[in-house]
C-alpha cells in the first residue's frame, strides 16, 4: 500500500488449499492505554484468504503470542476482528476492507478499547464440544453474585443450578439458584418434585468467581482448576462441591425410580449402566464485560465432566459417605490426579435471563403482551397464528377456545399437520404452542364459547385481554351483552377477514370502552356507508349493503361457507392487524384520558394488491350510556347525536330564544339481543312542528323521507328510534303534558312499535355550559323506552307526528320548525302572526353576551 504502510511479506498456500499472506503493517505512533496490549513500530500478521474469498472473510493471525490472554485474541494468536462477519464483512471492500479492519483493531487494542463497558462484545471465549450438550440459564442471578457492580470483589460463592434435564438433546434447564441446604432439603422430602415436564431433576454445581480469566477460557482442567484456586476456590473445594452435587442427584435418582419405574437415568452415554454414574457437570460464573446500568452481570460457562471423571467423583462421594478415611485420601489423590491429566468438555451455553439477553421484539407493539393473561377465541385462520404470536411475545398465561376439529381441507392455511385430523383445533393448538415454550401455561378450551366465558355472572377479571379471532356475529353479540353487564372489562380486540382475503378489520376497545366489538363494528358500517373515501372499499367488502349470492363452501355437505385466501395472506393479515391492535392498545395505556379521548379504534389492514390505502384507522371517544327508565335498554348516545342536538339547540337559542324547547327525531337501532338503544344521529323539528317555553309538538313534514333515505343510505342500519326535546335551564323529566303524551307515540312507517324518549335538560350553570361546549360538560338526560299504543293519538306531547291541528294547540305563543314567524295561538285555534319587538332582540342579546 501507498508509502509502506503495508508490506507483502511472503505468500504461500497452507494444507487446506487456503493462501496465506504474510504481512508487515505500520503501527507506529500509537498510543497504548492503561488496560491497552504494547505494540511495536511495525507488526506482523498472517492473513488467511479463504477459496471461498471475497464471500468469505479472510482471518488475520499474529505471528507471535505477545498479545495471549487479551481482549478479542484466541488461542493466543488468532485475531478477532468481527462481532458478527455475516453482518460487518463486506465482500465488496475485499483486501483493502480488511486492511482497515485490522488497522482499526490495532489502534483500538492499543487504547485499551476494543470491549468498553457497556457494550455487548464478546464474552470470554469458550471452546465448545457438541457432544458436551448445552445448557438453557433461565433464572437471572441478580445479586447472588458476590462482586459488587463494579465488578469488585475477593469472595467465591458456590450455589446449586437446580435444572431439568433431557437426555435425548443432551440438554439441561436451570430452573433456579438454590443453595446447598435448601437443594439437600428438596432432595430429602418426601413430596419432592423429581420431574420438571416430564423431564428428571439434576443438581449441577455453580461456582461464581469475582476474577476473570482472561479471554478465554482453558481447555484443560489443571488450568482451570488453577485459575479457581488463584481465586480462593481450591481443589479440595472443587472435588467437595462435585461430590455433594452427586450425593444430591443419587437421592433425586432413586425417587425418579420409584416414581417411575422406566425413567432412565441421567447420562449422555446410552452405554453406561443404569446404576452408573450421572451426568456431572460445574457452572463456572465469572464478571461479565456487559455492564447494564450500573450492575456488572454474570457471564456463565458450563463443563461437563467425562465417563471416567464421573465415576471418580462418584466414588469418592460414596467412600466420603462411608467415612473410610483411608481410602477417602485415595480417592482424593486420584480425583487430583485426574486434574492434572483431563481434558476439558465445555457444554454450549445458551443465554435466556432476562439481566443478559434482549428480547428481539423489545420496543414493538407486540412487547405490549409480555407478562399478560390472553384469551383467544377462535383456533382457525386467525386465531391459530394470533396465539402462537401470542406466546412468542411472552404470554404468561393463554387459553384457546374453539369447538371445531382439525379437518383435511383447513390445512392449506392452518398451521396443523396431518397427525392433528380429527383432534379439536383448541387441543392440537394448545400441544404445539406448549412446545414452543414450555414455561407458557396453554389452556385449551372445546365448547361454546358463548356459554363458556360470556353467560350471565361470568368473571372476565382471569383476563388482561380477550382476542376475538372467530368472526362469528352472534359471538360478538354475546360479548357485548356480557361487556354490558360486567364489572371488569379486560381490553377487547375483534378481527375479520374480507370475503377474499386481501383486507382485514380489526377494532380495539379498551377498559374504559363502552362498547365491544358488535358496537365498533357498526360505527364502522356507519362509517363506511357515509362514504369515506378510506372507508369505501371496507364497506363494500365487509358491510354490504346486499347479501352475496356467490358464496365459497369448501366442502360438499353444510360446511360453512369462508373466505377464499392462502396461508400467506392469512398470516400476513393476522399478524397485521394483531400489532395494529396492540399500537393503539400500548398507546392508550400509557396515556391520560378526558371525556373526549378515544376509547374505541378501528383499523383497515389491506395487503399490497387491494389497495394503495395502506392501513386505516379511525377512533372514536366512549358514547354517552346510560340505562333507560324502564330498565330494560342501555342506551348509548353517540358523540355526533350529541353534538347535533346541542348545534340545534344553540341555533334555537339565537333564533327563538334560550327558553324555547326544542326537539326532533332520534336516528339508530335497537338491538334486543344485547338489550341496547344506539343514538347515532338527531334531527331537527321539522318546519310544521310547533315550539314554546314549556310545550314541544313534533311536525310531519319531510319526516319519512328523511327515515327513509337514512335507511337505504346505511343499508337499514340506522333508522326511526324515537323523538327528542329539550327542557332547557330546566329539569330533565317528563311534565305532565310529556307523561300524558307517552302512551300513544305514533312514528313514520315501518317503525317499530316502540321508541325512545330523550329529554335534555339541566340547572342554568350545567345547560349554558354544555351549549357553550366547555370540556366535559354534558345536559342531564331522562331517557324511556316507551311502547306504542295502538289507541287514539293524544295530542300536546313531545313524539306526536300527526300533522297540524291548531284546535287541539293550548293557547299561548308558538315557533314553527323553521325559519317562521311566531305565532300567537287563541283558544278555540284561532292563530295571529305576532311581530318581533325590540325588546325581544335586547333581551336575547343579553343572554347570548353572558
Amino acid at each position: 500500500m501507498a508509502g509502506g504502510a503495508v508490506e507483502l511479506l511472503e505468500e504461500r498456500k497452507n494444507f487446506y488449499g487456503n493462501t496465506v499472506f504474510t504481512i508487515s503493517m505500520d503501527t507506529s505512533g500509537l498510543v497504548r492505554g492503561p488496560n491497552g496490549i504494547t505494540v511495536r513500530p511495525r507488526e506482523r500478521f498472517k492473513v488467511i484468504v479463504p477459496n471461498g474469498f471475497p464471500f468469505e472473510p479472510p482471518s488475520v493471525v499474529a505471528v507471535h503470542n505477545r498479545w495471549a490472554k487479551t481482549p478479542h485474541v484466541q488461542w493466543g494468536s488468532s485475531l478477532c476482528l468481527y462481532a458478527s462477519s455475516s453482518v460487518e464483512w463486506n465482500p465488496s471492500d475485499g483486501i483493502r476492507g480488511l486492511i482497515s479492519r485490522l488497522s482499526t483493531w490495532v489502534e483500538h487494542a492499543a487504547a485499551g478499547t476494543l470491549d468498553p463497558d457497556g457494550q455487548p462484545l464478546h464474552p470470554p471465549a469458550v471452546y465448545t464440544s457438541a457432544d458436551a450438550g448445552i445448557v438453557l440459564v433461565h433464572p437471572d442471578l441478580g445479586d447472588r453474585v458476590p462482586w459488587a457492580s463494579d465488578g469488585a470483589g475477593s469472595e467465591i460463592r458456590t450455589l446449586i443450578a437446580w435444572c431439568a434435564a433431557d437426555t435425548r438433546q443432551r440438554r439441561v434447564d436451570v430452573l433456579e439458584w438454590v443453595d446447598l441446604a435448601t437443594a439437600t432439603e428438596r432432595a430429602d422430602a418426601g413430596d419432592a418434585e423429581v420431574f420438571v415436564r416430564g423431564h428428571p431433576v439434576v443438581a449441577v454445581p455453580v461456582v461464581l468467581t469475582p476474577d476473570e480469566f482472561g479471554f478465554e477460557y482453558p481447555a484443560d482442567v489443571k488450568a482451570l482448576s488453577q485459575g479457581l484456586s488463584e481465586s480462593g476456590y481450591d481443589r479440595d473445594s472443587l472435588l467437595l462441591d462435585l461430590a455433594a452435587a452427586t450425593v444430591l442427584n443419587r437421592k433425586l435418582r432413586v425417587k425418579q425410580k420409584a416414581e417411575n419405574p422406566g425413567a432412565a437415568g441421567v447420562s449422555w452415554d446410552e452405554s453406561e449402566l443404569e446404576d452408573g454414574p450421572l451426568l456431572t457437570a460445574v457452572l463456572v460464573g465469572t464478571p461479565s464485560r456487559r455492564v447494564e446500568g450500573e450492575t456488572r452481570l454474570a457471564h456463565l460457562a458450563a463443563w461437563k465432566l467425562d465417563g471416567l471423571s464421573s465415576m471418580i467423583t462418584d466414588l469418592f462421594a460414596r467412600v466420603r459417605d462411608l467415612a473410610v478415611a483411608d481410602l477417602e485420601g485415595e480417592v482424593r489423590d486420584l480425583a487430583f490426579s485426574w486434574f492434572d491429566s483431563a481434558k476439558i468438555a465445555w457444554m454450549q451455553v445458551m443465554e435466556t435471563r432476562p439481566e443478559v439477553t434482549r428480547r428481539r421484539d423489545q420496543g414493538t407493539p407486540l412487547s405490549w403482551l409480555a407478562g399478560k393473561r390472553a384469551l383467544v377465541l377462535g383456533a382457525g385462520a386467525l386465531g391459530a397464528p394470533v396465539a402462537e404470536m401470542c406466546v412468542r411475545a411472552g404470554v404468561r398465561e393463554l387459553t384457546v377456545a374453539d369447538r371445531s376439529l382439525v379437518t383435511p381441507g383447513i390445512l392449506v392455511r392452518q398451521p396443523y399437520t396431518d397427525a392433528d385430523i380429527g383432534q379439536w383445533k383448541a387441543s392440537a393448538l394448545s400441544e404445539r404452542l406448549s412446545s414452543i415454550r414450555p414455561d407458557v401455561t396453554v389452556t385449551p378450551s372445546v365448547g361454546n364459547v358463548r356459554t363458556t366465558f360470556f353467560a350471565p355472572g361470568r368473571d372476565l377479571s382471569a383476563f388482561d385481554l380477550i382476542i376475538d379471532a372467530t368472526a362469528d356475529a352472534s359471538v360478538r353479540s354475546a360479548i357485548e351483552k356480557a361487556r354490558r353487564e360486567a364489572t371488569i372489562r379486560p381490553p377487547l380486540i375483534t378481527m375479520v377477514i374480507g370475503h377474499d382475503a386481501r383486507r382485514g378489520l380489526v377494532t380495539t376497545n379498551l377498559t374504559s370502552a363502552t362498547g365491544a366489538g358488535a358496537d365498533t363494528f357498526r360505527k364502522v358500517a356507519l362509517l363506511a356507508s357515509s362514504r369515506a373515501q378510506e372507508w369505501t372499499d371496507v364497506g363494500d367488502d365487509l358491510f354490504p349493503t346486499s347479501p352475496r349470492t356467490q358464496l365459497f363452501f369448501p366442502e360438499p355437505g353444510c360446511s360453512a361457507p369462508t373466505f377464499v385466501g392462502s396461508a400467506a395472506q392469512t398470516t400476513a393479515l393476522a399478524g397485521a392487524m394483531l400489532s395494529e391492535a396492540l399500537t393503539v392498545l400500548s398507546r392508550r395505556s400509557s396515556t391520560g384520558s378526558t371525556a373526549d379521548t378515544p376509547v374505541s379504534s378501528a383499523s383497515a389492514v389491506r395487503l399490497g394488491s387491494a389497495s394503495s390505502l395502506g392501513t386505516s384507522r379511525a377512533e372514536w371517544p366512549a358514547d354517552v350510556v346510560q340505562v333507560d327508565g324502564s330498565n330494560s335498554y342501555e342506551v348509548r348516545i353517540s358523540a355526533e347525536a350529541l353534538a347535533e342536538a346541542r348545534a340545534e339547540s344553540r341555533r334555537g337559542a339565537r333564533t327563538r330564544g334560550p327558553e324555547i324547547e326544542t326537539g326532533g327525531m332520534l336516528l339508530g337501532a335497537f338491538d334486543d339481543a344485547t338489550g341496547i338503544v344506539y343514538v347515532d344521529k338527531v334531527a331537527g323539528p321539522p318546519p310544521d312542528s310547533y315550539l314554546a317555553e314549556m310545550y314541544f309538538q313534533h311536525g310531519v313534514e319531510g319526516v319519512q323521507e328523511r327515515v327513509d333515505t337514512e335507511l337505504e343510505r346505511t343499508g337499514r342500519a340506522t333508522g326511526f328510534v324515537g323523538f327528542w326535546h329539550t327542557h332547557p335551564a330546566g329539569p330533565a323529566r317528563p311534565s305532565p303534558t310529556d307523561e300524558h303524551g307517552m302512551a300513544s307515540v305514533v312514528g313514520p312507517d315501518g317503525t317499530t312499535r316502540r321508541a325512545l324518549m330523550m329529554i335534555l335538560g339541566g340547572s342554568e350553570r350545567r345547560w349554558a355550559g354544555w351549549l357553550e361546549g366547555a370540556a366535559g360538560e354534558h345536559p342531564d338526560l331522562y331517557l324511556r323506552v316507551v311502547p306504542r299504543s295502538a289507541g287514539p293519538v293524544v295530542a300536546g306531547h313531545p313524539g306526536y307526528v300527526g300533522g297540524t291541528d291548531l284546535q287541539r294547540l293550548p293557547a299561548g305563543t308558538y315557533f314553527r320548525g323553521g325559519y317562521s314567524p311566531r305565532i300567537r295561538v287563541a283558544a278555540g285555534g284561532r292563530a295571529t302572526h305576532v311581530p318581533a319587538g325590540r325588546s325581544r332582540v335586547r333581551w336575547l342579546w343579553r343572554w347570548q353576551r353572558s
